[in-house]
């Protein structure tokens, strides 16, 4: 199997698309399958043609779909018929535009009621996982859970509660490059946090972890948001705001 890997979207579906064309995506393949690592959607330009487009893949056995931590909040927003950040909202009635035309909404409560007719909140709900795992590679959007910056075996059978603190706390550079968590014999698929993060901290001292020198990428060069492969992991986020563009890596297992 081809798998076509993306992560951190945030709507940007157009970028997207692109991204998987230039790396020979067809859905029509058997042998091709698409893995969005987290943060499909949150206060982008497209979330209603993205929703759309997963959805038919999904309805083909093409998409595996992961929580970020985005997806989480936002999901949690629709069953409570409010909305948090206003990107969340944003995000919800661009939906609904989408696909019926309608703009105009009284209350949060009636937007929400509005995703849950489209299926939208049943989507979020019941596509998603907190993660995939084939013979060589673990995806997951922040990382996989740990205990205090220390492998935990049994990650596979954490909660769902510890999975959302791992979307949303995970930091995979932090735990792979200074804290040398791994999975034995797989690779770590992960975003979230910038790839730019781990190209920063490459050659780090321990003088430049404990000043947190990641903190700050505006001097990265573009090619630092490229995916970042380190020996137990792959960092893929593109931090798609600041560069306007989606990564795709291409994995065959």
């Amino acid at each position: 199997m081809k798998y076509f890997v993306v992560t951190d979207v945030h709507d940007r579906y157009g970028l997207m698309r692109d991204a998987l064309t230039r790396a020979g995506f067809d859905p029509v393949r058997e042998d091709h399958k698409l893995i969005l690592c987290g943060d499909a959607f949150y206060s982008g330009p497209q979330p209603g043609e993205l929703f759309v487009y997963l959805r038919e893949l999904h309805a083909a056995g093409k998409l595996v779909l992961i929580y970020g931590n985005h997806d989480y909040e936002l999901l949690d927003n629709l069953r409570a018929g409010r909305f948090g950040r206003a990107g969340n909202r944003t995000c919800a009635a661009a939906i609904v535009a989408y696909i019926t035309g309608q703009r105009e909404f009284t209350t949060d409560a009636e937007l929400a009621s509005a995703c849950e007719q489209l299926g939208f909140t049943a989507f979020l709900a019941r596509v998603p996982v907190p993660y995939f795992e084939t013979d060589h590679y673990v995806f997951t959007h922040g990382f996989i859970p740990t205990s205090k910056n220390r492998y935990r075996p049994d990650w596979r059978d954490a909660t769902e509660k510890e999975w959302r603190s791992a979307a949303s706390r995970g930091d995979g550079m932090l735990l792979s490059m200074r804290y040398g968590v791994n999975e034995p014999g797989k690779l770590i698929v992960f975003g979230h946090y910038s790839a730019a993060r781990c190209y920063l901290m490459r050659n780090a001292t321990e003088a430049d972890w404990d000043n947190k020198l990641y903190k700050d990428v505006s001097a990265v060069p573009p090619e630092g948001f490229r995916p970042f492969y380190g020996s137990t992991f792959i960092a893929l986020d593109q931090s798609v705001p600041k560069t306007g563009f989606i990564n795709c890596i291409v994995l065959e297992d």
